[in-house]
């Protein structure tokens, strides 16, 4: 019989800075979405306020940032590991 592999096992193979990374980003976005969220429907003329915006947008930020850096880093790394192997001649 075929075993079933588990869907979570490359979360298990990414190391613990980048597990915290991913983790805050998401945080970081789907808080900034709630707030936002609560602030218009909480007020009676449907306003976000400035310390709300404040927030929202830092979060963004932050959490896009903490997404984008690590992978732009990554992509670099694996160019210039693909470049080197084309330059350097085979040990056959």
């Amino acid at each position: 019989m075929k075993q079933i592999e588990k869907p979570n096992k490359k979360w298990q193979d990414i190391h613990i800075k980048d597990k915290i990374a991913y983790t805050m980003s998401v945080i970081l976005i789907t808080s900034g979405i709630i707030m936002a969220f609560c602030c218009f429907f909480m007020t009676e003329d449907h306003n976000i306020t400035n310390g709300v915006l404040f927030y929202v947008s830092e979060a963004f930020v932050t959490g896009g940032s903490l997404l984008g850096i690590g992978m732009y880093i990554k992509t670099k790394f694996s160019e210039m590991n693909s470049y080197i192997h084309q330059k350097l001649p085979d040990k056959e």
